[in-house]
């Protein structure tokens, strides 16, 4: 065969590209290549295959771990769902979170942002939430604050910002009110007085509520240093839980490593 007539098989690429992103997860594909997804600071969320990077001791040396920061080399192919990965380099290795208390509420960051991020729509603000999320939990623990300030920022720059300030019949406040109400179905919250009868609904203080909308707009670093009453931490986390599982399209793998290291 002629190499113009092999030329016409080639797949069509287009021009090298670089970006900054974090590793979220990767799997393994035919005998010696990996399916990668990563998140870059300024094209998104990516999918790409890495070709021989199961044998790489130069393109893909130590790049494709979770949590790892990488400069990706890549070509996007038009109308292909997945981008070429020529190579990686090296920016920062997952270093503490490879710990096993660690990994796992890293797991449970990247899999939330995996699953709320959509292919190819760069979002800046998620890759910097992101990057801040890892760099606290790498050098200290990750305080209930710290994870519901996550989620909350999370939810809002996905385009799913939770209203925790009104009834979603009345419109009235329930920040000030003694109580509130959950109705984890529908993830949205109901006042004393449009609550009905039978429903299965649980109830939050204004306290909860309150704190909550508070954390939308604190940087991670200072929501690490703030404490939550045991009362509002329960609270709080049956009220994320339930939003969360408005949009997640699959049950979290990483909860139930969180709750089997919680064993005793």
């Amino acid at each position: 065969m002629s190499r113009s007539c092999r030329s016409v098989f080639l797949p069509t690429v287009g021009p090298s590209q670089v970006t900054q992103a974090i590793i979220l997860r990767t799997r393994p594909y035919a005998e010696s290549d990996k399916i990668v997804t990563f998140l870059s600071d300024d094209a998104g969320k990516l999918t790409g295959i890495a070709k021989g990077a199961k044998n790489s001791k130069r393109r893909f040396a130590n790049c494709l771990d979770p949590f790892t920061r990488v400069r990706v080399h890549f070509r996007a192919r038009p109308g292909a769902g997945m981008v070429f990965m020529e190579s990686c380099d090296l920016l920062r290795p997952p270093g503490a979170l490879c710990e096993p208390a660690k990994f796992a509420y890293g797991s449970y960051l990247v899999e939330i942002i995996d699953q709320l991020t959509a292919e190819a729509q760069p979002v800046r603000e998620l890759y910097t939430l992101l990057a801040e999320g890892l760099d606290l939990l790498e050098r200290g623990a990750a305080t209930a604050v710290f994870l519901r300030a996550f989620e909350l920022q999370l939810l809002y720059h996905a385009g799913y910002d939770p209203d925790l300030r009104s009834c979603a019949q009345c419109r009235q406040s329930v920040l000030g009110a003694p109580q509130a109400f959950l109705d984890a179905t529908q993830g949205y919250l109901l006042c004393a007085a449009c609550r009905i009868k039978g429903q299965t609904l649980f109830p939050l203080s204004g306290e909860t509520l309150a704190g909550l909308e508070a954390l939308k707009t604190v940087s991670l670093a200072t929501a690490r240093h703030r404490r939550f009453t045991p009362m509002v931490a329960a609270e709080a986390s049956r009220l994320m839980t339930a939003l969360l599982a408005q949009h997640l399209p699959r049950p979290l793998r990483s909860v139930k490593l969180i709750a089997a290291l919680s064993r005793p």
